[in-house]
C-alpha cells in the first residue's frame, strides 16, 4: 500500500479507504484487483493504478510533467 501511496501523492490510510469504499459500492469504479501476490502481500502494477486514478479523477497533478 505504500507504493500505491507514494505513487498517487496521498497516505496510506486514503488508499485504504479507497479499496474498502469500493469494494461494495456500485456507484464508484471499484479499486483495481491486485495483480498477484508475492510473500503472502498483495501487489498491483503501477499503470492500471495510474489508469485507474486518472478515470476517477483521483491522479497526482503533476506541474513537472
Amino acid at each position: 500500500m505504500s507504493d500505491i501511496a507514494a505513487l498517487l501523492g496521498v497516505s496510506t490510510n486514503t488508499v485504504n479507504a479507497w479499496r474498502k469504499r469500493a469494494a461494495g459500492a456500485k456507484q464508484v469504479e471499484p479499486f483495481p484487483p491486485a495483480a498477484g501476490k508475492v510473500a503472502g502481500m498483495d501487489y498491483w502494477w503501477s499503470d492500471e493504478i495510474l489508469a485507474w486514478a486518472t478515470r476517477t479523477g483521483r491522479a497526482p497533478s503533476r506541474p513537472d510533467a
